[in-house]
């Protein structure tokens, strides 16, 4: 039997035996064994499953109907089976050993690991090979951020204090009655396990980064990881590069004759990648965009450009007055007196594209009676349209005014007019504008939560506008979006 032919059978055995487990709504197949056309990936079948509500008793039905794979039919004789039922990079990496790595999370814990592990759920993200609702579609990563390479796992600071400390870390499942708990765990490195560390920690980092930098979701060789190390390190590229084609072949070869002085490298590198990247965005401008502070008309009716009424003023305004920040707001009084509340005696220009919605004659209705009054228009939603409001505008038309504002603000900073840019505007612009920068299908931008006051960070490098907006706060913002559990 060819190699293509023992995967797809392990594939299918895998999702058939998972998806008919009651309980279970998605089972999909990530990481080397999707991405490599050989077998190199059979010692670490990433395998996420996604259930409504996790117990032991699911738990375990996962990984016993798992464990019955029978190998023999799928193509490989003599070979062992196991399942890794943890979480992270921890390898069982064994000759003759195939290894299922067995992901198990309910709806809620799977939007909890997106936050806070953004680079290994973006990368599941791009997996062809599921059954049931994408992963994306349970809840989304959006795009990776710079702030990730600081503040989540697998960041920079987490990969120097696993090497610090000689171990991988990694989480591990514990059940107490109902509740369900991710208990993080320590295992010491050996030599071949600090090669595979050190392999898995520089082509992450540098597969993120190419990520963030070109603004997808794509799969990298290890050939295109070499010209990015090459590129960030041109007068170290003898040393990091080699060294890496040195472990990348190791690995590939699924041999144990690491160099001795890899985990010590792994370290270097981390460091000047730090330092490298912070160079690279050194001169990027931030921009705040923040959405004005609450009115008595956000009361649930469609509040655009027809009412213009004043904000409550909220205690503890922190204002700033810095005479290099460059203000813009809507013209709109709620946001004027926003801007004016914050930037104290600062000028503040006005720019009618910022402007909200013109929702037309759904000016002050509810939805409940907009979709009454104009039928035509929640059924054009209903079947993924984007129907303008009587009289008024659609998302692609505030979503175009808003283009052409972040254009002429990309004119100013490239003609190196401003340090810091503060736009001071509206619900519904902020929905195109976090909608689009994050990836989300236009369909689904109505559904984000744009806190009242809260600054939402891009930062402006090299001629593109990129989100840097805390996990946390973003986790907020999506709280709509997903799969909703029945």
């Amino acid at each position: 039997m060819n190699t293509a032919k023992i995967k797809q059978k392990l594939r299918q055995n895998i999702i058939d035996r998972l998806k008919n487990i009651e309980g279970v709504i998605s089972v999909t197949i990530v990481g080397s064994f999707v991405n490599q056309e050989d077998l190199t990936g059979i010692s670490d079948i990433d395998t996420v499953v996604i259930c409504k509500s996790l117990n032991n008793s699911l738990y375990q039905s996962c990984i016993d109907v798992a464990s019955k794979i029978n190998l023999k039919k799928c193509g490989l004789d003599n070979y062992n089976l196991e399942i890794n039922p943890t979480f992270g990079p921890l390898k069982f990496d064994r000759s003759n050993l195939a290894v299922i790595h067995l992901m198990i999370y309910d709806v809620d814990a799977h939007k909890r690991h997106v936050l806070s592990s953004p680079f290994t759920c973006f990368d599941w993200e791009r997996s062809e090979t599921f059954v049931g609702p994408r992963l994306n579609e349970i809840f989304p990563v959006g795009m990776l951020q710079l702030r990730d390479f600081l503040e989540v796992r697998r960041s920079m600071k987490n990969y120097l204090d696993d090497l610090s400390k000689n171990v991988i870390s990694y989480y591990e499942y514990y059940f107490d009655d109902k509740i369900v708990v991710e208990k993080k765990k320590y295992k010491k490195l050996d030599d071949k396990h600090r090669g595979e560390y050190t392999y898995h920690i520089v082509r992450n980092l540098v597969a993120n980064y190419m990520k963030l930098r070109q603004k997808n979701n794509n799969y990298y060789s290890n050939d295109d990881i070499k010209k990015e190390i090459i590129r960030l390190f041109p007068k170290s590229k003898l040393t990091h590069s080699k060294k890496f084609d040195t472990i990348s072949k190791i690995k590939l070869q699924r041999a144990d004759s690491f160099p001795s002085d890899s985990s010590n490298w792994a370290k270097t590198f981390v460091l000047e990648f730090q330092k490298k990247i912070k160079e690279e965005w050194s001169n990027a401008v931030p921009i705040h965009f923040i959405r004005h502070f609450e009115t008595d008309l956000n009361n649930g009716t469609y509040l655009g450009q027809g009412r213009d009424p004043g904000i409550d003023v909220p205690q503890n305004v922190k204002i700033i007055n810095e005479p290099s920040i460059k203000i813009f707001s809507s013209p709109s009084r709620r946001c004027v007196e926003t801007a004016q509340a914050i930037y104290k005696d600062m000028e503040i220009m006005m720019d009618e594209r910022l402007l909200e919605f013109d929702y037309g004659q759904a000016e002050g209705l509810s939805y409940k009676q907009l979709a009454k009054e104009y039928p035509q228009i929640s059924t054009g939603w209903q079947n993924g349209e984007d129907p303008r409001f009587p009289d008024g505008e659609s998302t692609k038309d505030v979503y175009a005014r808003l283009t052409l504002f972040l254009k002429d603000i990309a004119k100013s900073v490239d003609n190196n007019q401003s340090k810091l840019i503060c736009v001071v505007t509206h619900n519904g612009v902020l929905r195109c504008l976090l909608g689009d920068a994050f990836g989300l299908d236009l369909n689904d931008w109505y559904k984000l939560f744009i806190p009242h006051g809260v600054p939402l960070e891009f930062l402006y490098c090299e001629n593109r506008f990129y989100p840097n907006i805390p996990r946390n706060l973003w986790g907020n913002i999506l709280q709509n979006i997903g799969y909703a559990i029945s």
